[in-house]
């Protein structure tokens, strides 16, 4: 489940959010443990989680590329930073020394 993924690397969804969500109750429980229904069994399974970092699962080593793609992909709309403060995050305005013995 992709939201079970995204939740094991990007952390778990706050409370308010869930509180808030008109579907919530399809994806979580009272408790806000994770669940679907098995349909071969039409048993309720829960589900957790797997943690993985960002850095593992996008198998990227430069930190300041990692926590831009953490401040955009925050599930939060209001701690996830904005198209403009996006635009000036320190990893885009990084400047890299051209080498063209690549070309």
């Amino acid at each position: 489940m992709l939201l079970g993924r995204m939740i094991g690397i990007l952390g778990p969804i706050d409370m308010e959010i869930l509180a808030t969500g008109q579907d919530t109750y399809k994806y979580f429980t009272k408790e806000n443990d994770m669940y679907h229904i098995n349909e071969d069994t039409n048993q309720l399974e829960y589900i957790i989680p797997e943690e993985s970092s960002l850095e593992d699962h996008l198998q990227i080593s430069n930190v300041g590329l990692a926590n831009f793609l953490r401040d955009i992909l925050e599930i939060n709309p209001l701690k996830h930073i904005t198209a403009s403060e996006a635009l000036e995050h320190p990893w885009l305005s990084y400047s890299y020394s051209y080498d063209s013995s690549f070309c």
